[in-house]
């Protein structure tokens, strides 16, 4: 593993501002001569893949490091490494996914990496993967996009809103409500009520044992999460809408859109209908369910059940088997 912070210089924004002397911070595994796969992190995750991700990008994973030039950074506006609000205090502006992607590809450029086989996320890091082959069709061959679409929806941005509210009301007490509703949307009711239920707290506190879970949830989270970082990530997840794209160009990359069955934050059949709309424009497009009683974390939390899935998004190394499961 090797971190590197990269300075691209000054980031003209989406929203007409620019950041001077923006960093990047980068991890790398591997031999940089072999195909290279960009891993991007979800939203609160950090260029460190194989911390949060290791079947997927660790030694065995799917993307190894003794076969792949594995790659991650750290998005702008994050808190691990990158320019965010975290680092410079003062006023930070909005950010778009599509800055965020601009910003990796300035990144990339300086560390001569011309050239992608894989990009890869779930959730934002799943936006950032779609971004990536849109705005940069000649430098990837293929995007994973996994528990995440086409747009943030109407929903997932009234929940973003609630959550920098109560940032906005408090930064550290609202920064740990923020995470107890996030983490609400990100399991399923079936799988909390089968954990959990109505039995009493196993602390022995006078509570439920879902409060329970909640407030160690928001403790963890406290420690490693700047509020100012949430909020400016959240704001870029509610910018996303690429819903306007438009045909797909010569050698378009090739597109596996993954939805999960029990995730009500991105319905599968959102996902599914991003993937049939790209399809019409001309890309090359699968789509496959992920079957899974976990909910929006299920990318996370059952990399058992994803990397089936992700294997047959990993051509370089998976060449005889069926690179999607067709629409």
């Amino acid at each position: 593993m090797r971190d590197i912070d990269v300075a691209i210089g000054p980031l003209e924004l989406d929203g007409g501002e620019c950041l001077p002397a923006v960093v990047q911070r980068v991890t790398t595994y591997g031999d940089p001569a072999s195909p290279a796969v960009l891993v991007a992190h979800a939203l609160t995750g950090s260029s460190r893949i194989t911390q949060w991700w290791p079947d997927v990008a660790g030694t065995g994973g799917v993307f190894d490091p003794r076969e792949w030039y594995v790659i991650g950074i750290n998005a702008l506006g994050s808190c691990y490494g990158s320019t965010g609000p975290a680092v410079h205090p003062s006023v930070f502006p909005r950010i778009t996914v599509r800055d965020i992607v601009r910003a990796q590809a300035r990144a990339l450029e300086e560390l001569g990496v011309s050239r992608l086989e894989v990009v890869v996320g779930g959730s934002l890091g799943g936006m950032q993967a779609l971004q990536w082959a849109l705005a940069y069709p000649q430098r990837v061959a293929n995007g994973i996009v996994v528990g995440a679409h086409d747009h943030h929806s109407a929903m997932g941005i009234a929940l973003n809103a609630i959550q920098r509210e109560c940032i906005e009301l408090d930064p550290q007490r609202g920064l740990r409500t923020a995470r107890k509703l996030a983490t609400l949307t990100y399991k399923s009711e079936a799988l909390l009520r089968e954990r959990h239920d109505r039995r009493r707290d196993r602390s022995g506190l006078d509570r439920f044992d879902v409060e329970g879970y909640l407030d160690r949830q928001a403790a963890r989270f406290e420690r490693r999460m700047d509020a100012a970082t949430y909020a400016t990530l959240t704001h870029a997840m509610d910018s996303f809408d690429v819903r306007d794209a438009g045909a797909a160009p010569p050698r378009a990359p090739r597109l596996h859109f993954v939805g999960i069955s029990s995730d009500w934050l991105f319905r599968p059949g959102d996902v599914r209908a991003a993937a049939t709309a790209f399809e019409g424009r001309g890309y090359d497009t699968a789509y496959s369910l992920l079957e899974s009683r976990h909910g929006h974390d299920a990318f996370l939390a059952e990399p058992g059940l994803l990397r089936p899935v992700l294997e047959r998004g990993a051509p370089a190394r998976y060449a005889n088997t069926p690179f999607y499961e067709r629409l």
